[in-house]
């Protein structure tokens, strides 16, 4: 049989096949057919590649294994498994300074063509939010909310709180509590 030059993305050729019988790539065939003259279709046959998914923390902490893939075959991603203190995972980047490409446990095919790859995939991070409310332990007056944002450095919002015959100390995390922030 005459060697093959076709080509399949994500694929391997594997040989022919011909009357359910299958040959392999150049194989030397006496005789297929008794009529002279006929015309024998032969019919390629493919391998699909395999490539492996590897997951990487992005700076979080944790693990989780590697995962095969099939060219061709739609399937689950692993669910994140990492962790990263004061953020919340959003999804996977391709690489480690990109943007969300695949949520967590999406169903993804055919990430690399090539046969054995690796890709890897990053997980992404975003800072939490939170907001600090001001009490005024005993004292008047009103003070908004402060946002914040994990990570980021912001003074507290100035005391507007008075209670008569005190001088504000600074804040606490507790209402009998030593002073952590002036």
């Amino acid at each position: 049989l005459t060697a093959n030059q076709f080509t399949k993305t994500g694929y391997t050729f594997a040989g022919w096949t011909y009357n359910g019988t299958s040959y392999s790539n150049g194989q030397t065939v006496k005789k297929l057919s008794s009529t002279n003259g006929a015309t024998l279709t032969r019919t390629a046959q493919w391998t699909a590649h395999t490539y492996t998914i590897k997951y990487d923390a992005n700076g979080g902490s944790g693990s989780m294994s590697n995962q095969s893939f099939t060219y061709g075959t739609s399937k689950a991603l692993t669910s994140n498994n990492f962790t990263k203190t004061g953020y919340a995972f959003k999804g996977w980047a391709t690489n480690a300074t990109g943007s969300v490409v695949y949520t967590n446990g999406q169903s993804v095919n055919n990430l690399t063509t090539k046969a054995n790859d690796t890709v890897s995939l990053y997980a992404v991070w975003s800072p939490n939010s939170y907001e600090v409310k001001f009490n005024s332990n005993g004292g008047v007056g009103e003070m908004p909310n402060q946002s914040f944002t994990y990570g980021d450095s912001q003074p507290l919002t100035a005391n507007t709180f008075t209670r008569e015959g005190y001088n504000f100390a600074g804040w606490s995390t507790s209402e009998n509590g030593v002073v952590e922030h002036t």
